[in-house]
């Protein structure tokens, strides 16, 4: 014998599964589609122009040099990922290497790595 209560159960089970059902594709949906990367901007001018033109750099030189920055990070991004050291120091490098790319574990790390690579070359 199905009573009222029964059925309400039911349809509350079911309407339950629904949204979570909805709610689980459209973060699917939102992490498949990606914006497409844009082109790296830096400011066409700066205070700094403003007020000592002489020793400012100019736009392109800007540019230059974060292109030249974001190709450093990746090399030493490649050059962590390829260490034989344990995954929480790997962690704790990349963390330094994202938002302190001074840091001294980091350099002294990169450090290691160039003075083994240039042990075995004799000029």
């Amino acid at each position: 014998m199905i009573t009222k209560m029964n059925v309400r159960y039911c349809w509350a089970c079911c309407l339950c599964m629904l949204v979570t059902g909805v709610g689980g594709l459209s973060a699917q949906s939102s992490s498949e589609t990606k914006k497409p990367k844009q082109e790296e901007k830096v400011q066409r001018h700066t205070i700094m122009e403003k007020f000592a033109p002489d020793i400012s750099l100019t736009a392109e030189e800007r540019q230059q040099k974060r292109l030249d920055r974001i190709a450093e990070i990746k090399f030493r991004k490649s050059v962590i990922d390829t260490l034989d050291i344990s995954e929480r120091r790997r962690q704790k490098l990349l963390t330094d290497l994202k938002y302190n790319p001074f840091s001294d574990r980091l350099n002294r790390t990169m450090a290691e790595i160039q003075f083994e690579d240039d042990d075995g070359i004799e000029e």
